[in-house]
């Protein structure tokens, strides 16, 4: 720890002393929900651009958000396919905590499930933009620790292209991407990819098909436009390792899991109609997302007797008006309504104490009203006020806490309140006050003590930070405070098997650095800093560590321009010790850090383009995800791919 902070000090000091410079970023949308020129708002927001992923060779989208400060990833089978990604301190609830959007959709789950970013292709992404801290005035449910938004290229003028990978663990892909503008009015984008891979693990093979379209129509001061999305994803479980199978042999896989799979269907359509009105738009959005599975996962020693299933329906309407308002001053505003309704179905065949079913179903219903303004008070001084109201209901039933079905319902207000100061015109200083919760997952009621209620997770959160730009330096530093009420999370020693319970209140102390250089014409580096103090405030775990969270993540890249045609770079990444997920009364110590370097190399020449990547470099043994009771996921020993891509009219 001492180290990182001798670090941070260091960087602080270097940025006081760079030259002079103007343009803190480029367009975002995510601390609005309206399009703007740049950051302005009082939010911490980090943007990767199209060219950043594409230059950093990553297979899978969350191998893109790696690295950016604050974010701990946690990749259970080491394919991207099951991912737990946190922002500012989380562990195994970390989906639970952080909203993932894809072109403001949501695609995290109404239940514990990991959200689709297997399913996002790197080179369909626009940017991404993460906001970091909390969000809940302005997005409400899940987002805790921030918001992370996935913006997806739209139609173009004819942009072709296909491409070929292949790679370790007999990886083998084929991707095809299509934009064009039919007409002034009326342009489409589709992508399909098709791949196949034995991966890490023995019995872990996967086979996925994913197809996507876009068709967007603009005239005049309308537009509209309609997605499509259909995957089909089949994957092999290994489950979990203990300790000594994981140091003889991370690859192997115990007996009891050799017929768990997962296969997994999932449709996605969505409508939407906006609207210009002089300096008002009103827009409106509607999404369907049916995710069907069958699914035969065991305990280990206590195989499955036979498949059951996993089904969700996920239905969602948006509308909102945004625009500028003139009451003396200029008053840019958004108000809007966020109506979720879903409907989840769970049989798993159970076979402990004999033969029988795992049931559970859960409608759940969830409604918003949501306001946010960002008065200019001065030229220099930008407010940001918003307000959220949310209500739920839950009509269950569970084979074992709610047999009779129960009906749960609750509301909850929250609030924001932030200052940006613009120095001048390279210079930013931020302070933010925002009111966050989360409802408990359609699963995580039944998933509690018999006949016990999870209450609604409430919290807020306190931030000061300062975005600085000097000539090809760019600055962007944050420290927070994050208290927690009643935060939901799964305790593996509660009950027979665990339960997810209320735990007492617990706050997360962090600050994280952005640091940019561009040290030359040909040389970039670029320094990603994380360091979380979580712990509990009160009960009986007062002043222990929250497990699962690393302390530091830490992340340092160098991109080397070796010539018009050639380009490489060479990425390092840190996790610090951390204990693992489970262990609140830090009994058992914590695990050891994780160091991994990841390195490539891209040629560009015409129409084609060619990247190798290797991660991995230094052929390290780890897992990112353990539990108290000795389950180890481990991650992929050195690995590359190589991908080929040529681009056409």
């Amino acid at each position: 720890m001492k180290t990182f902070y001798s670090s941070l000090a260091c960087l602080c000091m270097a940025a006081t002393s760079l030259q002079a410079y103007a343009d803190l970023g480029p367009i975002v949308i995510t601390p609005t929900r309206t399009e703007q020129a740049e950051n302005t708002s009082s939010a911490t927001v980090y943007v990767v651009t199209a060219d950043e992923i594409e230059k950093s060779g990553a297979g899978t989208t969350s191998e893109v958000l790696r690295g950016i400060p604050g974010i701990q990833i946690d990749d259970l089978f080491g394919n991207g396919n099951e991912v737990n990604i946190s922002l500012r301190g989380f562990s195994s609830s970390a989906n639970a905590n952080t909203l993932v959007l894809v072109n403001g959709r949501r695609i995290n789950y109404s239940d514990t499930a990991s959200p689709d970013l297997h399913h996002v292709f790197p080179k369909d992404i626009e940017r991404i933009e993460v906001l970091a801290g909390s969000a809940g005035s302005l997005y409400g449910d899940q987002a805790v620790g921030g918001v992370i938004n996935i913006i997806t290229k739209g139609p173009a003028d004819s942009e072709h292209q296909v491409s070929a990978r292949i790679g370790s663990f007999d990886y083998r892909g084929l991707q095809f991407n299509s934009s064009m503008r039919l007409s002034e009015s009326l342009g489409y984008r589709i992508s399909a990819e098709s791949f196949e891979s034995d991966n890490y693990r023995d019995h872990n093979e996967e086979e996925n098909t994913n197809f996507s379209g876009m068709l967007e129509y603009e005239r005049a001061d309308n537009s509209f436009f309609v997605q499509l999305q259909q995957i089909d994803n089949k994957l092999e479980l290994p489950g979990a390792l203990l300790e000594d199978e994981f140091k003889d042999d991370p690859t192997q896989f115990n007996p009891g899991f050799v017929n768990d799979f997962r296969d997994e269907e999932i449709s996605v359509i969505r409508l939407g109609y906006a609207r210009d009105l002089g300096s008002h738009r009103f827009s409106i959005d509607a999404t369907r997302r049916e995710t069907d599975a069958d699914i035969l996962q065991s305990f280990r020693d206590f195989p499955s007797p036979e498949a059951g299933f996993d089904d969700r329906e996920n239905n969602s309407i948006n509308p909102k008006l945004s625009g500028i308002l003139n009451a003396g001053v200029e008053i840019p505003y958004v108000i809007g309504i966020d109506l979720e309704e879903t409907d989840y179905e769970l049989e798993i065949p159970f076979d402990f104490f004999g033969p029988g079913l795992q049931t559970a179903s859960n409608e759940q219903d969830t409604e918003s009203l949501y306001l946010q303004v960002n008065p200019k008070l001065t030229d220099r001084l930008q407010l940001t006020f918003g307000m959220r109201h949310s209500s739920v209901e839950n009509d269950m039933t569970d084979g074992f806490s709610f047999p009779d079905g129960i009906e749960v319902d609750d509301d909850v207000s929250v609030g924001e309140l932030g200052l940006a100061y613009q120095v001048d015109n390279q210079t930013r200083l931020r302070l933010r006050y925002d009111q966050n919760f989360r409802f408990a997952k359609v699963n995580e009621l039944a998933q509690a003590a018999p006949g016990n209620i999870l209450d609604t997770q409430t919290g807020d959160s306190f931030e000061i930070g300062i975005d600085l730009t000097r000539g090809d330096h760019q600055l962007i530093l944050s420290i927070y405070r994050l208290d927690l009420e009643d935060e939901i999370e799964f305790d593996p020693d509660a009950g027979m098997f665990g339960e997810n319970v209320n735990l007492d209140d617990t706050r997360r102390d962090g600050l994280t650095v952005s640091l940019y250089s561009q040290l030359s014409m040909a040389f970039g580096l670029k320094t990603e800093i994380g360091i979380v103090d979580a712990e509990f405030r009160s009960g009986s775990f007062e002043g222990k560590e929250i497990s699962g969270v690393a302390d530091a993540i830490a992340s340092l890249r160098g991109d080397y321009r070796i010539s018009d045609q050639f380009s490489t770079y060479l990425e390092y990444h840190y996790s610090s010790p951390k204990y693992a997920q489970g262990d609140n009364a830090n009994d058992f110590g914590k695990l050891g850090s994780i160091t991994v370097y990841n390195a490539g190399i891209a040629y560009q020449y015409k129409a084609w383009d060619v990247n190798f990547r290797i991660n991995n470099l230094a052929d390290e043994s780890y897992a990112e995800f353990v539990t108290n009771n000795g389950a180890y996921y481990p991650s992929p020993e050195r690995n590359y791919t190589l991908t080929a891509t040529y681009r056409f009219e």
